[in-house]
């Protein structure tokens, strides 16, 4: 604790100076009081300086047979670029002339240093590392390890994207596994402690672990919410040599500010929460007696979703019932307390109406569907307001929570309730359950978002599609927590704009949380823009930038995390429908009757996904080919290219065989519907087609007894979407091109497998 204060006297002293950051050599300082190793160095004012005297000085102290000569200067970034770094021959002669043309070079220099050399190789993997620490509202203080030296941000942006740098928040690393797993997920630490081919150990994990350590200790004393004045905003070692099996720091940043005070987010209780999901009795206010306004479809949403009529009540003066619920003056007259109070009024009036529902005493739950509070310039004193009623109603009622504003609604398909503001002849609405689909929920800070992939999506019945607008309250975190309790609960989808502080390691912790109890999280996180990246290119603590950090962290948790929209959805489609299979391996049978589509599935394996196929299966394949005399154009292979010869019995009977082998863990059939031979139309048209005697019905059966994955893939245009949804109806997801099938599968198989 005694050398903390040392630090906090540092940084209080470089604060009243007006500076940001420490000096090289100061960083060095906090270095050794942290226990961490930075290399002996003698430091040189650069008024009175004598060259001569500090040569024969640093050639007396320092060890080794060469020494480093380094500008110290907070105007110059780039020293090494700058000319600001030479290693010298330890003689009095070579430091002393080195000394004298950097002093000419940098006449505005703050001092100099002859730094220790520490030898290693600079540009060998694993001998030069990238330390950093970044302050982060989402997920407090957060820890990266990379590859080091000046060409440290290159070598990242070249390499496959996740492979480095690694992540963590200091709060996951609450124990030497924590930081085990850390290690053994970093892809340059490999190098260092020789675990690829060919390499040897440079340093033990025991030495890193010590720097992790070290530096989640300094990042804890000095964070925002915490009892010192000061934080860390960023801290980076850039790099550390990893050299006789230490590591030392060569060079190093840190930059600081005052430290936030601001209270933890006082969360809403599990009961509050729990009201909102498990709805009993509902209310709705802002109801319309004249026209169809918001509040008014979203009663008829109520209604016509089944919800029961004695437990859902109108708060309008002047009326007894509207569309045949009946209307109480105010919440304080309602005859039972209700679980979820929904607010759809004009913004101003807000403020009055949540004051009212909680001193009512008879409102739980709040989805404020009504916006403007917050999210526009000009409206922060009303998101004020709302806070305050938040607070206020929580001091009569613990278990007060509002969901929103600017909400879309909350769909629960177990108590048969809709409060989306969408008319029904606009979208089907996401009711009753999809029998191919295992129980899902959809938690979204957008409600466009949600409504949108329903619309794509029609067979998506989640148990729960729960809107959370800006998170004013109930948070996503706070949903998704209380949803990995629910154990017949396969797949949570969330899509995610922004973070209340601390929420993104929240979501983390839930994230994995449901994972440990075996649900499937796909997360989509809107917001990609890098504001974490430096301009200053060669310290990159924040070299992830914030889209990079939360994607690595949401991954470490337990998160299939999609890069795009379209990946979202089809992500989703998987994981719904594939949620309840233990899958055991990635080796997939593969069928087309097209040659572009086979080479674009057998172009497309590699990772998880293999595609060998044993004797038997072959031959059993061969069969059916024979059978249908399509031996002699083709043979039983994997991929298989089965022509468009080849009719819906033939197709079924390979599907059949493929399902039916040991060796494979699911199929991808891509078919090109345009063949005569095939049924690919619906009954009825001007041919002589019939979607019922297609192969997809009884190879959809057959992969749900297999329980396996069948992906189906058409490769046509919009003649074929009855064929599609033909599909889809039967549990199958559906693809339009057979390389993105696979890509896509490829990416959930190593997701499920680990």
């Amino acid at each position: 604790m005694e050398n903390f204060n040392e630090i906090e006297k540092m940084l209080a002293y470089a604060g009243a100076q007006g500076r940001k950051s420490l000096s090289e050599p100061e960083v060095y300082q906090v270095l050794r009081l942290a226990g961490l190793e930075a290399p002996k160095h003698f430091l040189y004012p650069a008024t009175g300086f004598s060259p001569a005297s500090a040569a024969r000085q640093a050639c007396e102290g320092l060890p080794g047979d060469k020494a480093v000569l380094k500008l110290v200067s907070a105007k110059t970034l780039h020293k090494t670029e700058a000319g600001g770094v030479k290693v010298c021959d330890k003689t009095p002669e070579a430091l002393g002339e080195a000394m004298k043309t950097m002093a000419a070079k940098f006449p505005e220099a703050e001092g100099f240093m002859a730094v220790e050399f520490v030898p290693h190789a600079a540009f060998a993997l694993g001998e030069e590392l990238l330390l950093g620490a970044r302050s982060d509202d989402a997920f407090g203080p957060v820890i990266t390890l990379g590859p080091g030296g000046t060409n440290a941000e290159s070598l990242i942006k070249s390499l496959r994207p996740g492979t480095a740098p690694s992540v963590l928040p200091v709060d996951l690393a609450f124990n030497p596994k924590a930081w085990e797993a850390f290690l053994a997920g970093s892809w340059i630490w490999r190098y260092s402690a020789g675990e690829v081919r060919g390499g040897r150990r440079l340093a033990a994990d025991g030495e890193m672990v010590k720097w992790l350590e070290g530096f989640s200790h300094l990042m804890r004393q000095f964070r925002d919410g915490g009892d010192r004045d000061w934080a860390i905003e960023e801290f980076e070692i850039n790099p550390i040599a990893v050299s006789k099996g230490r590591l030392t720091a060569l060079d190093g940043v840190l930059r600081f500010r005052p430290a936030k005070k601001a209270a933890p987010r006082v969360k809403p209780s599990r009961q509050g929460v729990d009201g909102l999901i498990h709805t009993r009795s509902a209310a709705v206010v802002g109801v319309s007696e004249k026209k169809m306004n918001m509040a008014r479809i979203i009663l008829n949403n109520i209604s016509k979703a089944g919800f029961p009529k004695e437990h859902t009540y109108i708060i309008k003066e002047g009326a007894a019932e509207i569309d045949g619920v009946k209307c109480y003056a105010s919440p304080a007259l309602l005859p039972e307390k209700v679980d979820m109070y929904v607010v759809a009024v004009p913004s101003p009036e807000v403020p009055r109406v949540l004051a009212e529902a909680g001193d009512s005493g008879k409102v739980n739950g709040v989805v404020l569907i009504s916006g403007g509070m917050g999210e526009k310039a000009g409206s922060e004193g009303m998101a004020g307001s709302v806070v305050d009623a938040i607070a206020g109603a929580r001091a009569k009622n613990p278990d007060f929570a509002l969901s929103g504003g600017n909400s879309m609604g909350i769909v629960l398909n177990g108590v048969k309730l809709n409060t989306f503001f969408i008319p029904e002849y606009k979208m089907e609405h996401p009711l009753g359950v999809n029998p191919n689909m295992v129980k899902t929920a959809f938690v979204s800070q957008s409600g466009a978002f949600v409504i949108s992939a329903i619309s794509k999506m029609p067979w998506l019945k989640p148990a729960y599609s729960v809107t959370v607008g800006n998170q004013q309250d109930v948070t996503v975190p706070d949903y998704v927590e209380r949803l990995a309790d629910e154990d017949d609960l396969k797949v949570i989808l969330v899509y995610m704009e922004g973070f209340k502080p601390g929420d993104g390691l929240a979501l983390a912790k839930v994230i994995e949380k449901a994972r440990s109890k075996g649900k499937q999280v796909v997360l989509y996180k809107a917001g990609r823009t890098a504001v974490g990246q430096k301009a200053v290119m060669g310290h990159t603590a924040s070299i992830a930038g914030d889209y990079l950090v939360t994607r690595l962290i949401m991954e470490r948790a337990g998160a299939l995390v999609a890069e795009t929209f379209d990946d979202f959805t089809d992500l989703a489609a998987l994981a719904c429908s594939f949620g309840g299979y233990e899958v055991k391996h990635g080796n997939t049978f593969f069928m087309s009757n097209a040659g572009f589509e086979g080479a674009g599935m057998a172009d497309s394996v590699g990772g998880r996904v293999t595609a060998e196929m044993h004797p038997p299966t072959a031959a059993a394949m061969a069969a059916t080919l024979k059978e249908f005399k399509l031996d002699s154009i083709v043979d039983a292979k994997n991929p298989l290219d089965i022509t468009p010869m080849a009719s819906d019995a033939a197709i079924g009977g390979v599907v059949a065989s493929a399902l039916e082998a040991d060796e494979f863990s699911g199929a991808v059939v891509s078919m090109v519907p345009l063949t005569a031979m095939m049924n690919t139309l619906p009954k009825g048209g001007a041919w002589p087609d019939d979607l019922e005697k297609s192969f997809l019905a009884a190879s959809a059966g057959a992969a749900r007894k297999a329980r396996k994955p069948l992906l189906f893939v058409v490769a046509a245009g919009t003649l074929y979407e009855p064929y599609c949804a033909y599909a889809q109806s039967l549990g199958l997801p559906v693809f339009r091109s057979a390389d993105r099938a696979v890509r896509v599968y490829a990416k959930y198989l190593e997701y499920i497998l680990g």
